[in-house]
């Protein structure tokens, strides 16, 4: 009997160990992605103020729609919005690279700090938005 002796299963074993799931969550469906939206600078707030804050950079791909999570994921305040200096059409990759940030309390937001979840879902156009 003659036995051949390959790397192929343990180059297989290594590419799964590796290989970065598509979707972050599912439900029933539909599945999606959530990216944490990170502050890249620091920033002090006084209670019930909203600034624009930069944050560190969260592609968005083409045919995606955002949603911001409604889990207070900071205990100062919540992340409103996330956007571009440019807005694109959501048929077009984009990016955000800054929040609007709404503070509850009187704080200072410094850089690294989580301010909220994005949440991102694939959608398909069925007909045009104009």
């Amino acid at each position: 009997m003659v036995r051949i002796i390959t790397r192929l299963d343990q180059v297989k074993k290594d590419l799964a160990k590796h290989a970065k799931p598509t979707v972050d969550f599912k439900i029933g469906t539909i599945s999606g992605k959530l990216r944490a939206i990170i502050a890249s600078e620091d920033m002090e707030f006084k209670a019930g103020e909203t600034k624009s804050i930069e944050i560190k950079k969260i592609t968005i791909q083409a045919n995606h729609i955002c949603f911001l999570s409604a889990y207070g994921s900071n205990k100062y305040g919540h992340t409103l919005a996330v956007g571009e200096e440019t807005s694109l059409p959501t048929s077009m990759e984009r990016s955000a690279d800054n929040a609007l940030f709404a503070a509850a309390l009187d704080c200072k937001i410094e850089k690294n700090d989580l301010l909220g979840v994005l949440i991102l879902l694939p959608v398909e156009f069925t007909r045009s938005a104009l």
